[in-house]
């Protein structure tokens, strides 16, 4: 069997590249001119590199891609842009998509994953402490979020239009907050980071995470398992924490995080003050946070993987405490 990658040299995609190359199979890698794949290559090894081609063109290119799609089975869309202002994720993530999943379903290939955001949800309008699975709603003004979710909503809003179009089989998997060596484990769900400040926000929630490895084989059985075309899966790890009691386990690890706490009564009432402010001062602060986005991002919810382990039989096999310790090193003991 022969897939395509893309975003191989990413975090993401390094470890899918090894994990399918460990399966067997051979991958065809799409990477940007650019792309440095040192990385890549020592993730993968020297000995399983024998199974990975490497293509080097732009994913704008649809013709190009097409050509690398054929002889594919699966292709994996890994790559995205992670910042920017909306029209450049818009640019970078929104518009190749597209173009890639037409190229796909010219070259006769047999399924595309597509790799999107649990942050798509709308969970701004779910009650406390309700379970968020993939029968939930996503963001219906994905705009008053903030750029990357938008640009997520709209490629897989773009990625449905194609597959309506074409008939070509989509599987979208939606990955939760992705840590790992490199990434630490103190993100946005957690609160504001303020240089080394971290306002924690609230303290219940738990937390959405899923270990880089985890997240990789999850992606990998979504273009492997049968009978799953037009299905979406959630990725999180088991054994979730709250933002506290993350924390809690940075201390004990010897990371002394610096931290503020607001309860979260106060949070709204926080959030509403400072939008007004801001629009009221014309943007001496920058507009980040709003009671929609806080809404959205800091509310007490309950999460399940169950989809993703009955239908693609996935387990995560790192635990969160050893994905955790993992984590540690890329924040310093000073965090």
């Amino acid at each position: 069997m022969s897939v395509l990658v893309t975003g191989a040299t990413g975090f993401l995609g390094q470890r899918l590249v090894r994990l399918l190359r460990e399966d067997g199979v051979q991958v065809r890698c799409l990477v940007r001119p650019s792309s440095d794949l040192q990385s890549l290559r020592q993730s993968v090894g020297e000995v399983l590199w024998n199974g990975v081609d490497v293509v080097s063109t732009e994913l704008m290119d649809s013709d190009r891609c097409r050509d690398a799609m054929m002889g594919c089975s699966i292709v994996y869309h890994v790559a995205a842009g992670l910042s920017g202002s909306t029209s450049t994720l818009f640019l970078s993530s929104v518009v190749p998509t597209r173009g890639l999943l037409r190229a796909a379903s010219e070259a006769g290939v047999q399924r595309f994953v597509l790799v999107s955001s649990l942050g798509v949800y709308g969970t701004q309008a779910m009650q406390s402490g309700s379970i968020l699975d993939e029968r939930s709603p996503v963001d219906p003004h994905p705009h008053l979020r903030d750029p990357y979710t938008y640009s997520k909503l709209m490629q897989e809003r773009a990625a449905w239009e194609v597959q309506q179009e074409t008939g070509l089989p989509l599987v979208i998997v939606r990955p939760g907050v992705i840590i790992g060596p490199g990434r630490g484990v103190l993100s946005a769900r957690v609160g504001l980071q303020l240089g080394p400040l971290m306002v924690r926000m609230g303290g219940t929630q738990h937390l959405p995470y899923i270990y880089v490895d985890n997240c990789a084989a999850a992606v990998r059985q979504a273009g492997l398992a049968e009978g799953v075309d037009g299905e979406v899966f959630n990725a999180i790890d088991d054994d979730l924490p709250t933002a506290k009691e993350l924390l809690r386990m940075c201390r004990r690890a010897g990371h002394r995080v610096k931290s503020v706490w607001i309860p979260r009564p106060l949070i709204q009432p926080m959030a509403a003050t400072y939008d007004w402010y801001h629009r009221w001062s014309r943007g001496q602060l920058p507009g980040v946070l709003t009671p929609y986005r806080t809404a959205s991002i800091w509310k007490p919810l309950k999460y399940t993987n169950q989809k993703a382990k009955s239908q693609l039989g996935w387990q995560p096999s790192i635990s969160f405490d050893e994905a955790f310790h993992r984590s540690l090193p890329s924040h310093g003991a000073d965090a």
